[in-house]
C-alpha cells in the first residue's frame, strides 16, 4: 500500500513542478497618515495606453473602456470620469521626400558653420581691421541693470497640482493609470522527466486457488525535451494623487506573467479588478 502511494505521489508533483512559469511582480505603497475615509469625490482620469507599448488603437479602446466600468462600481464614491472618445486610426505612412541635388561643392552647412564660430572666435568676421579706439576715450561699460529688473522677484517653483486636471479641481482624489507591459511572448520550459502511468487489471489467487481481481496503476518516465510555451505579460502603474496638495497618497504597480497566449486580456482584467479592490480597502480605513 505504500509502495502504491508512492508510485501516485511522485508523478502529481513532477506534473506540478512541470506547469508553465507563471511569474507576478506587485508592489504596493500607501500613505498612512492620509485620511481616505474623507474622501466623498474621486476623478479617475482616462487610461495611459502609449504607442510603444499598444499599438492597436481598438486594443487600447478595449483596456480603457474596462478601466472605466470597473471605477463605475465605486458605489460608495461620487465617481468623474473624462468622456472616452472613439479610437483614431492610425495615419498611412507618408512617402518619404526625394533629395534634392547637391552641387559638386556645396556651401559649410549651418551646422559647420555653428562649429566653426564655436571653435574660432573671429570665424565669419570681415577681414576689414577694427576701428583704432583713442586711448583718452574712455571703454564703454556695459550698462547698469534697470530698477524694475532688480526688484522682479524670482519665478515661484512649479506647483505640485500641476500635474492635475482643472477638471479634477473640486475632486478629493485624483487617479492616473498607464500600461507599462501588454504582449505575448515565448517562455522556455528546460528539458525534464515526467511521469505518466496506466491502469492494469491483475489477479491474485488465494490457497484456495479462488481468483481475486484487482487493479493498479503502473507508472514510468518519460523524457520532455526543451519545449517553448507562449507567455502573456502585462503590466500596469497606478497613482493616486491628493487634489488639495497635489502629492500622491497611494502608489501600486503589477506586472504579470502567465503560461498562455488567449489570456493577455484576461490578466489585464486581474490587474485591474485588484487595483479597485485596494483602493476600496484603503477609502474605507
Amino acid at each position: 500500500m505504500k509502495r502504491l502511494l508512492s508510485s501516485l505521489c511522485i508523478p502529481i508533483a513532477l506534473a506540478l513542478l512541470c506547469v508553465p512559469v507563471q511569474a507576478e511582480d506587485y508592489e504596493h505603497w500607501s500613505d498612512s497618515s492620509y485620511e481616505f475615509h474623507n474622501v466623498r469625490r474621486i476623478y479617475i482620469d482616462e487610461l495611459q495606453t502609449p504607442p510603444d507599448v499598444i499599438s492597436s488603437p481598438m486594443k487600447a479602446r478595449r483596456l480603457k473602456e474596462y478601466y472605466f466600468e470597473q471605477a463605475e462600481e465605486l458605489d460608495d464614491w461620487t465617481v468623474v470620469m473624462p468622456t472616452l472618445l472613439p479610437p483614431v486610426p492610425p495615419s498611412p505612412l507618408a512617402a518619404p521626400p526625394e533629395p534634392a541635388e547637391q552641387p559638386e561643392q556645396a556651401e559649410a552647412s549651418s551646422a559647420e558653420l555653428r562649429h566653426v564660430s564655436s571653435s574660432d572666435p573671429a570665424a565669419g568676421l570681415p577681414d576689414v581691421p577694427p576701428a583704432a579706439v583713442p586711448d583718452d576715450e574712455p571703454t564703454p561699460s556695459a550698462p547698469a541693470p534697470v530698477a524694475a529688473e532688480l526688484a522682479k522677484p524670482a519665478e515661484p517653483p512649479q506647483s505640485p497640482t500641476d500635474a492635475i486636471p482643472l477638471e479634477a479641481a473640486d475632486s478629493d482624489l485624483y487617479v492616473k493609470a498607464a500600461v507599462t507591459t501588454y504582449y505575448v511572448g515565448t517562455g522556455l520550459i528546460p528539458a525534464h522527466m515526467e511521469w505518466e502511468s496506466y491502469m492494469i487489471r491483475d489477479v491474485a489467487y488465494d490457497r484456495s486457488g479462488r481468483p481475486h481481481w484487482f487493479s493498479r496503476r503502473i507508472s514510468y518516465p518519460v523524457y520532455v525535451p526543451n519545449t517553448y510555451v507562449p507567455l502573456a505579460t502585462v503590466g500596469v502603474q497606478f497613482i493616486v494623487y491628493d487634489v488639495k496638495t497635489g502629492k500622491a497618497v497611494s502608489m501600486s504597480e503589477d506586472n504579470r506573467t502567465r503560461g498562455s497566449s488567449q489570456d493577455l486580456y484576461g490578466v489585464y482584467k486581474r490587474i485591474v479588478d485588484r487595483f479597485y479592490k485596494n483602493l476600496k480597502k484603503d477609502l474605507k480605513e
